[in-house]
């Protein structure tokens, strides 16, 4: 008698559970997918109609600027003129590259601009102006060889970016900057326009304190000669020149051996130490 060979029913009834175990998985990843694109497109829908209603509705128009000065030298009222253009622009929309330069075009001497947004409608500006260095007297080369007549002839001053800036009395800080003398014919300085290179300031005033700490000598008078690239120091009623043509090192350098073999008592006007080879005295 023969036997039939057939699939146990528990072999059969775990085969079918596998089969809806990983059917259920797959419908389920199928709805977690569904549901994460929907939740997505939702969200990126939230996002786009928020910023439509910032940018297009009056909430999110720029109805007031608040300015911050750092400078006392910084009229708000003439900021608050020039940014006048922002008003009732969309909040979004206003950036700081742009703030800058339309505050340059009217502010020449501004150092910096900072801005922050204080949300649905206002505008917050902080402006930094470059500080003063110096006051600036201008001369024909005829009224610099007259001796200085305190400062009646003072006109302006100049940044530490080498600008000049017309100040109005009473603005400039309270503190004493030195006096620069410009020296050229014809000069007529505008507000805002570069009249001696920062590497220039620097220079002068390297020298200014190495002569007072090397040296001790103090220095009584600055004086800049504008097309020739040169100034002159007045110590002790002597007057030593220098340039940007040479290593200012190289310079001061020639001095210390004019000193060591000649003296500063031999001069009597001027110590030349522009050249190379020599340094020539009177």
């Amino acid at each position: 008698m023969e036997r039939k060979h057939g699939v146990p029913l528990r072999s059969r009834l775990a085969v079918r559970w596998r089969r809806w175990a990983h059917g259920a998985r797959k419908g389920a990843a199928g709805w977690r997918r569904a549901i994460l694109q929907w939740s997505a497109i939702t969200l990126a829908s939230l996002i786009l109609l928020a910023a439509g209603i910032v940018a297009f509705s009056p909430l999110g128009h720029v109805e007031e600027i608040r300015v911050t000065r750092t400078d006392p030298r910084l009229d708000i009222e003439e900021v608050q003129k020039v940014l006048a253009p922002l008003f009732d622009r969309s909040l979004v929309t206003v950036f700081g590259p742009e703030v800058r330069s339309l505050l340059e075009q009217e502010i020449p001497d501004i150092r910096a601009v900072t801005v922050s947004k204080h949300y649905p409608s206002q505008l917050f500006v902080r402006v930094e102006l470059s500080p003063l260095v110096a006051r600036a007297r201008v001369l024909s080369p005829e009224e610099e060889k007259q001796p200085p007549r305190g400062s009646g002839g003072i006109i302006g001053y100049v940044t530490d970016r080498g600008t000049y800036a017309l100040v109005p009395q009473g603005f400039a800080g309270g503190v004493v900057l030195p006096l620069l003398d410009l020296v050229d014919w014809g000069i007529r300085p505008q507000a805002g326009a570069p009249i001696l290179s920062q590497d220039f300031l620097e220079r002068m005033d390297q020298a200014v304190t190495t002569l007072q700490m090397q040296f001790g000598q103090e220095v009584q008078r600055r004086v800049v000669f504008i097309r020739a690239q040169e100034f002159h120091l007045t110590v002790e009623k002597v007057n030593l020149w220098f340039d940007v043509r040479s290593p200012l090192e190289a310079q001061l350098l020639r001095y210390r051996i004019f000193l060591r073999s000649v003296g500063f008592a031999e001069a009597k006007a001027y110590i030349d130490l522009r050249l190379a080879d020599r340094v020539v005295y009177r």
